[in-house]
C-alpha cells in the first residue's frame, strides 16, 4: 500500500471513530437524577435494586410526616415499623414475629404513603419495586 493509501485508511478510521463518538453523546441517557416527591428526601432500597438478605426498607420524609408501607399487599402494623416523625425517617426490618421474617428471593413491591406537611393536609405515595437474590 503506498502513502495515498495509508492516509485514506486512517482518515476513514478517525471518522468512524468521531461518528461512534457523536453518536454516543446523542443515545446515551443523560444520568439525570431520580425524580421525587416533594415530601420524599431518600428511599432505600432503590427501585430495581438487586439485594441479599437482610434487608431494610426505608423512607425519609421532611419532618413530622407519618408512612404507611405496604409491602407486597401486605400493610406493615405500625408497632412493626421504626419511625422518627421528628426526623420523617421510618423503616421496616423483617424479623421473627412480624408480617415478614424474611424476604424471600424474587420482586417485593413497596407503596409508601404518607400525609403531613404544616397544615396536615399534604399526602403523597411512592411505589418502587426491589428484588432479593
Amino acid at each position: 500500500m503506498n502513502t495515498t493509501g495509508y492516509r485514506v485508511t486512517y482518515t476513514l478510521l478517525g471518522l468512524a471513530l468521531a461518528g461512534i463518538i457523536a453518536a454516543s453523546i446523542l443515545f446515551i441517557p443523560s444520568g439525570d437524577p431520580e425524580s421525587l416527591p416533594d415530601a420524599v428526601e431518600n428511599y432505600a432500597p432503590r427501585d430495581g435494586d438487586l439485594v441479599t438478605n437482610p434487608i431494610k426498607v426505608m423512607i425519609d420524609l421532611l419532618p413530622n410526616y407519618e408512612a404507611v408501607f405496604v409491602i407486597d399487599g401486605t400493610t406493615i402494623p405500625a408497632d412493626q415499623v421504626d419511625a422518627i416523625p421528628e426526623t420523617g425517617r421510618y423503616q421496616f426490618t423483617p424479623g421473627p414475629g412480624k408480617v415478614f421474617e424474611r424476604w424471600e428471593p424474587g420482586e417485593h413491591t413497596v407503596v409508601a404513603s404518607w400525609s403531613g406537611g404544616t397544615a396536615g393536609i399534604d399526602a403523597g405515595s411512592l411505589v418502587w419495586v426491589f428484588r432479593v437474590q
